[in-house]
């Protein structure tokens, strides 16, 4: 949670109006780096064409930065000096008052309890006494306190006056409740201040933090440490004054009594400003600049119901999924039932898939029991397979080797996140890209490149895209230089999702139909080289069309990250490189480890048995991803059990195997890539590379690596529209300060198509190239 909502949610709502104002300060921080930003880029280009009336102060050139740091440095000072005096004024207030209330205590409890409350009679005694079963044994006499006596004896005669002492009771709890909300009023505004100017310090490079809470704050009456003395002592007086009239002396139970009523108003307090902070977070939505649309309905045919327009879609494109399915089960297509109902099977997982009517993940979990019901599989001797031998085999098919490689890069990934691994080494390599706009951009689309290879593409554009948030706040309204850098990471990211076996789903599906495996050697031979050159191409483009250089001259710095490296980021680093030093030599330690698969349990173990990380950690992995592949893998084994693959693939043999390997790779990466660009990489993946594999191998000279492999790099290529892979789904959603999206459609089109025609070309020639110079 942001400390400005913890500061909400934990303070007193009546009081709201005189704590630290924090959200005012922090944007004035943001102001004043952005002032300082446009005062930089001014100076740096007054500095390119400087005349002698500009270089001599007297003749009124512009202020150096030196005057503008200064100059902002005053105007924070002021800010939040304001702040100090308003939680100083208003902590004397309530002290003063509070304290007062305490000092008339006595007075009250002495005219409450002058009727004799302290006296010991052997009246007092409690009615239960009288039934006990063992009356021959001496009861020890203690003295009861006032609770005990109010369930036992009325107010009468020489009584006491109960009415009296539950007010009496009503005022201490009150006043401690108030004593205590004033601490905690203390200890929020002391850690406002302290994050403040933490926050002042790294973002405008200053100096404040240390010398403000000294000088200034720790100084300041609420937060010197006698007050902080007086107010607790004070609270430790009041809970000696409720356990000697209502606890027997005993501390503990009243410090337990009294903090019972202290949970019950805040949980009051808080239910409150909850509901305030909703409230106005949605007032915030509503002023955005962009309105929200109602909801689109659509009216059903033939009669008066309407659905939304959304629903309606997807029950449209269920349906004739649903009727594709019936149609091709009653149509005898391969001359074989098996084929036939596997046939019909994949066009309806194709369709689902593709217009996604119900979740992609829903889909794959549906095709386990199509499977099984439709009994597609068969035998090796070529008869069907019974129902419960076709379950255990496609069930034993969902879970192999590549899953556990997920699994594994999961477990990577989220180390090196968690630990902010990831996130050092990104501004650190940033930081260090200058000003510039176009090297700075360069510098993020290498970034998250290099970030998709360990921790996919799917967590780096989140990562990037934060860490670019210092940049976007001090860009001028309108600014091209936005979409630039947005659309340079999100394609980065789709392009590094072929570099690596874990980058990306859709290469977890590629390795599934390798064999043998490639291992990280070759693949990183094949697909390093493609992917740099497609970045530069990138790059050029986005140069060349948004021109970030001309309308920005000089961009924000970006700051690395500060802090010591600690044991647990030493041994997330350790065992990510171990792992994947014996990926890379997997090839040569086949015979004793098997498979990838197996060196991925290496990660989950070490990292869940130490606890470095958490069931909640594990409760992040992308689950959905992990069913989709899934059920492609069983899906895939259904269509090589009946004999449907080997069937489509000598049908798609006869009319291509005249041709090079070459022009068959740019035949299946040509389609692989219009079908990515529209459909998910991942499904693209799940549903042509297993026919890719087939038909390599009955090829007159079995290819079948080759083809796959360049087959899954295309997957990866297809980036021309915002549903085009994670990657640019997380930027289109992206929105500045007035709520307008800093991306739209004609963006993706007028840099991603070029983008991936050429990657796709380098693919299926310098791609083919090197695989087969490897012997594929």
């Amino acid at each position: 949670m942001k400390f400005s909502h913890t500061l909400r949610f934990n303070a007193v709502p009546d009081w709201i109006d005189y704590y630290v104002a924090y959200d005012q300060l922090k944007k004035l921080i943001f102001q004043i780096e952005k002032e300082r930003v446009e005062s930089e880029a001014y100076q740096n280009q007054s500095s390119s064409s400087s005349t002698a009336s500009n270089r001599d102060p007297e003749l009124g050139g512009p202020s150096s930065p030196a005057e503008t740091l200064q100059g902002s440095e005053d105007t924070f000072l002021s800010a939040i000096d304001l702040q100090l005096d308003k939680v100083v004024d208003f902590y004397s207030t309530k002290e003063k008052e509070l304290y007062s209330q305490l000092e008339q205590l006595p007075h009250l409890l002495a005219s409450t309890t002058s009727h004799g409350h302290a006296v010991e009679h052997e009246e007092f005694a409690s009615p239960l006494e009288k039934i006990d079963s063992t009356p021959h044994l001496e009861k020890p006499r203690r003295k009861m306190s006032f609770e005990s006596r109010f369930s036992t004896k009325s107010e009468g005669a020489g009584g006491i006056n109960v009415q009296a002492m539950l007010d009496t009771r009503s005022v201490l709890i009150t006043l401690y409740v108030s004593l205590c909300e004033l601490q905690s009023y203390v200890d929020l505004n002391k850690s406002a201040f302290d994050k403040i100017l933490k926050k002042h310090d790294k973002v405008l490079d200053g100096n404040l933090r240390e010398p403000y809470n000294k000088k200034m704050v720790q100084e300041s009456l609420p937060f010197t440490p006698q007050s902080i003395e007086e107010l607790r002592s004070h609270i430790e007086q009041l809970e000696r004054m409720y356990a000697d009239i209502f606890c027997n002396g005993v501390v503990e139970t009243a410090v337990r009594q009294m903090k019972t009523h202290l949970r019950d108003q805040i949980t009051y307090d808080r239910n409150t400003v909850w509901r305030d902070m909703i409230g106005q977070e949605r007032k915030t939505l509503s002023a955005h600049v962009v309105e929200q649309q109602p909801t689109k309905t659509v009216r059903i045919p033939f009669t008066r119901f309407s659905l939304p327009a959304e629903i309606f879609r997807n029950m449209c494109f269920f349906a004739i999924a649903i009727a594709a399915l019936i149609i091709l089960l009653n149509v005898d297509i391969f001359n074989n039932r098996e084929e036939n109902y596997c046939f019909a099977l994949l066009i309806f997982a194709a369709i689902m898939w593709a217009t996604e009517a119900v979740p992609l993940y829903a889909t794959s979990l549906l095709i386990p029991f199509l499977a099984v019901l439709l009994k597609v599989l068969r035998n090796e001797d070529g008869s069907t397979m019974e129902a419960k031998t076709a379950a255990s085999e496609v069930f034993s098919s969902m879970f192999s080797g590549t899953i556990s490689m997920l699994l594994g890069g999961f477990a990577l990934a989220g180390a090196l996140s968690k630990y902010g691994i990831a996130k050092a080494f990104a501004s650190h390599v940033l930081s260090r890209a200058g000003t510039r706009p176009r090297w700075v951009l360069l510098a993020n689309m290498f970034v998250a490149g290099f970030l998709s290879m360990w921790i996919s593409n799917v967590a780096t554009p989140v990562l990037c895209f934060s860490l670019i948030d210092p940049i976007l706040r001090t860009l001028p309204d309108n600014s091209r230089v936005a979409p630039c850098l947005l659309l340079g990471i999100a394609l980065a990211s789709c392009i590094g999702g072929m570099t690596s076996p874990i980058s990306s789903p859709q290469n977890i599906v590629t390795l599934e139909y390798m064999n043998p495996n490639p291992g990280w050697g070759i693949w990183f031979a094949a697909a390093l080289p493609i992917s740099i050159i497609s970045l530069l191409i990138c790059w050029g483009l986005l140069l060349l069309v948004y021109r970030p250089d001309k309308a920005t001259p000089h961009l924000n710095k970006i700051k690395p990250t500060k802090g010591k490296i600690t044991k647990a980021q030493i041994y997330v680093m350790f065992i990510t490189i171990a792992t994947i030093a014996l990926w890379c030599a997997e090839t040569a330690m086949e015979d004793s480890i098997g498979s990838t698969g197996v060196i991925a349990l290496i990660p989950l173990f070490m990292f869940f048995g130490t606890g470095i990380l958490k069931k909640d950690d594990l409760h992040q992995f992308l689950w959905s991803v992990v069913v989709l592949a899934q059920g492609g893998m069983a899906l895939g084994h259904a269509v090589t059990s009946s004999g449907l693959l080997q069937d489509i693939a000598l049908r798609i043999k006869d009319g291509i195997q005249d041709l090079d390997a070459i022009a068959i790779l740019c035949i299946f990466a040509c389609l692989i890539l219009v079908f990515s660009t529209f459909v998910s990489h991942t499904v693209a993946a799940l549903i042509i590379v297993p026919i890719v594999q087939q038909v390599g191998e009955n090829l007159p000279v079995p290819r079948a690596n080759l083809l796959v492999m360049g087959a899954g790099l295309a997957c990866s290529a297809g980036m021309a529209l915002p549903v085009s892979g994670y990657p640019n789904m997380s930027a289109v959603m992206l929105e500045n300060a007035a709520g307008k999206p800093y991306l739209t459609s004609k963006d993706f089109l007028i840099v991603g198509v070029p983008t991936s025609v050429f990657a796709t070309v380098l693919i299926f020639t310098l791609g083919y190239g090197i695989l087969s110079s490897v012997g594929y």
